[in-house]
């Protein structure tokens, strides 16, 4: 079904495409005729000088900064890419990184993530299995990211009820944008991390003549077993939180934690004079372990074989009964995802209609989770996402955009871990964003409605082995929700602006927090899903103040974000033996059993603020010397009950960056001080403060024949802290890398 619909979508996409294509060709055959006519005419009259006519596709006007929302491009985001998203955005103010090993990092936003948080890739979702769990990992490479952007302003009310905590926009061009100055053109980058040997290659070629325009890209990577400066497992606080004991425990590297990568894409477009239209179509396939202590911990009761085999350094002449791989299995992800993406965008089709812009994205992904070398679980998400936005100026002071925004997905997991049912779910929401600039003032504002279709396969939930009843489930679940947004920004200087911003958005439940129901061991929990969760509604105020004079710069945001009815896994003090499938209120063997969480709602309130200040020291010949202060923090706690903490949140942040150089080389040395976590949430453990010291280098090489070498080098983690990360369910199991050093090399052409 979901291939037919593919097919019928794609073929009206192309044909689409193909209409319009014919409709511009025609005029512009008429315009290059009269064209011709005119340069004849002007050739017999022997004019001195010809001018060939410049084609300039899709410019608009230069539209003010936006409140809230930050862009990494350039050299920042080639020195700060990592092997993960959430990696590369980790020394961006308000962003942290939710580390599940060294192959998993998922972007967490003022203290949200999941699915709170959108990860689009060009505009369109990437729709992996991150939302599901913290150990699926984000299925775009940074390797490609040309610009990132994230966004916490009014205008996330474009890509609804998941956004209410933020976006990331990760931009590649893989569908070109713009015609080809030169026939071939591209880049190859190559680099290496010390810690885990790790290396990343990857390319991109662009490539055109006349109106169509192609792009090709790859990327290849490969790393092995993470190391640390320490022991992988915080023995103390693993017992105090799970009550384990004689662990199996390894120091200077985290075993399981190697990764291999490999992708690529290729784009097309056709670029008329105020019409495009293009494709892409990629492939990722990423292959990663999870450190040990996540899905099984190492076991220590094995039916009265527990009290010799735990204690033998050497396993032979058991193998029989239990080799290393039952007595400590790995477990291994194999992650695989094709995208098709379409785009076109009409410009100044109409008096007052700046753009008329589509796309749409179908993907199909998928990963296996092994377990000792065997599969376990599978889970498949098959999506569609389109959006069709209109962006008018009707008005010389009043600027927007109305849009249509649409997903249809089709989820299921099959295996051990299935512990949610086939699911289809439907969502369509109608948008308008609109700027208002009069004087030194500009209003923004935002309205979303949307209405979202949940259809279980099943109508009951049943748990395999258990004596509970089953769940009875109705037919299908809907929701709808209407969110709003506003921002005021004065600019009572032309240096300075000021900006209130008020939002308030709804998030329908998603898939697991209604259905689940079973075991979900990467976390060490068997999840109950509830199907009697509201809307999640989100009232955020922020006050914001940015200040730029020739020398320094300075920004700075307050906010408060009260969420009523806060959807949230509750610890219902029980517990799940694995083996037996029993749910118990207490376990003989805590290594056989996972905690009970049950999906729950209240009302949580979080706290924080932002602020970073850039000054040049000295202005110099050879360079300049820069210096940037920075802090960041939030406090989430619930406000009903034992006003007990939100887990999981990161901790208050403070540091400086000391840089010099200029156009062809910089250098430049940062320092974190990341303070100790003491509101860890309930059923946690803290986090201890650590100190995270960061040095970059950088030259580059021009030749006006061939193109730029970059050269590039960073250091990170230099003092070789053991770092446990406040926002990672594996803080107790898997600290973050020690010392590395990256080398790279960057060639454009």
């Amino acid at each position: 079904m979901f291939h037919s619909a593919r097919q019928i979508a794609a073929s009206m996409i192309l044909a689409m495409t193909m209409s319009a294509m014919d409709k511009v060709i025609a005029e512009q055959v008429a315009g290059d005729s009269a064209a011709t006519k005119v340069r004849s005419e002007n050739n017999e009259h022997n004019s001195a000088v010809q001018m060939t006519p410049i084609n300039i596709i899709g410019v608009t006007p230069d539209q003010p900064s936006q409140p809230n929302t930050s862009t990494l491009k350039g050299r920042s985001l080639r020195l700060q890419q990592g092997n993960t998203l959430g990696q590369t955005l980790n020394e961006e103010l308000g962003v942290s990184n939710a580390s599940f090993g060294p192959g998993v990092g998922i972007p967490v936003i003022r203290g949200l993530t999941g699915s709170r948080v959108r990860i689009l890739q060009n505009g369109i979702g990437t729709h992996d299995a991150t939302s599901l769990s913290p150990d699926h990992a984000v299925a775009i490479d940074p390797l490609f990211a040309e610009e990132i952007r994230i966004m916490r302003g009014p205008e996330i009310v474009r890509y609804g009820g998941n956004a209410i905590g933020g976006v990331v926009d990760v931009n590649d061009h893989r569908i070109p944008g713009k015609r080809t100055t030169k026939p071939i053109s591209g880049s190859v980058e190559n680099r290496y991390d010390t810690n885990g040997d790790g290396t990343n290659s990857a390319f991109k070629l662009n490539l055109g003549k006349d109106r169509l325009a192609f792009n090709l890209g790859g990327f290849f990577r490969k790393r092995g077993n993470t190391q640390i400066p320490g022991k992988a497992i915080d023995e103390a606080l693993v017992e105090q939180q799970f009550g384990l004991s004689e662990i199996q425990n390894v120091s200077g590297t985290i075993p399981n934690t190697n990764s291999r990568g490999i992708g690529g894409f290729a784009g097309i477009s056709w670029l008329g004079h105020n019409i495009m239209a293009g494709m892409s179509v990629s492939h990722t396939d990423n292959r990663y372990g999870v450190p040990k202590g996540s899905h099984h911990l190492d076991p220590n009761h094995l039916n009265g074989l527990e009290t010799i085999l735990p204690k033998l350094n050497d396993l032979r002449g058991f193998e029989d009964i239990f080799g290393p791989q039952a007595l400590f299995p790995n477990i291994r992800l194999n992650m695989q995802q094709t995208r098709y993406d379409f785009k076109s965008e009409w410009y100044e089709p109409a008096r007052g209609i700046e753009s008329v812009s589509f796309r749409y994205g179908l993907v199909d992904y998928g990963h296996t989770e092994m377990e000792g070398g065997s599969p376990f679980t599978k889970f498949k998400n098959d999506v569609g996402e389109g959006r069709v936005e209109v962006r008018h100026h009707a008005f010389p002071n009043l600027t927007g955009t109305f849009g249509a925004h649409w997903i249809h997905r089709n989820f299921s997991a099959l295996g051990v871990e299935t512990f949610a049912p086939r699911t289809k779910q439907q969502s369509l929401g109608l948008y308008t964003t609109q700027d208002y600039a009069w004087n030194n003032w500009i209003l923004r504002g935002g309205l979303r409605f949307e209405h979202a279709h949940i259809d279980p396969s099943v109508n009951e939930l049943r748990l395999r082995g258990s004596a509970l009843p089953p769940v009875p489930l109705p037919g299908s679940l809907d929701y709808q929700a209407l969110s709003a947004s506003s921002a005021l920004q004065w600019n009572p200087r032309t240096d300075t602006a000021l900006t209130l911003t008020l939002n308030r958005g709804k998030r329908p439940p998603d898939i697991q927090e209604l259905l689940a129901l079973g075991p979900h061991l990467s976390t060490r929990s068997f999840e109950i899903g509830n199907v009697q969760l509201k809307n999640e509604t989100v009232n955020m105020a922020d006050l914001g103040m940015e200040w730029k004079s020739g020398r320094i710069s300075a920004r700075a945001n307050g906010y408060y974000n009260r969420t009523d009815d806060f959807i949230y896994l509750r610890n219902t003090g029980l517990v799940y033996e694995i083996d037996n499938e029993v749910i118990r209120q207490r376990c003989v063997s805590e290594a056989e059993c996972v905690s009970i969480l049950a999906y729950d709602q209240r009302h949580a309130e979080f706290i924080g603020f932002e602020s970073r200040i850039d000054a040049t020291l000295y202005e110099m010949p050879q360079g300049n010397l820069l210096l940037s202060l920075f802090s960041d923090y939030v406090r989430g706690r619930f406000v009903t009950g034992d006003r007990d903490d939100v887990p999981r949140m990161p901790p208050l942040r403070y540091g400086a960056e000391l840089g010099y150089g200029n156009s062809t080389w910089n250098t430049s040395v940062r320092y974190t001080r990341a303070e100790a976590q003491h509101y860890p949430g309930k059923n946690e453990t803290p986090t201890d403060s650590y100190h995270l010291l960061i040095a970059t280098a950088d030259y580059q090489i021009t030749t006006s024949k061939w193109g730029n070498l970059w050269l590039f080098a960073k250091g990170h983690n230099l003092l070789n802290e053991e770092i446990r990360n406040s926002v990672s369910f594996l803080r107790n199991f898997a600290p973050e890398p020690g010392r590395s050093f990256i080398l790279g090399a960057r060639a454009t052409f």
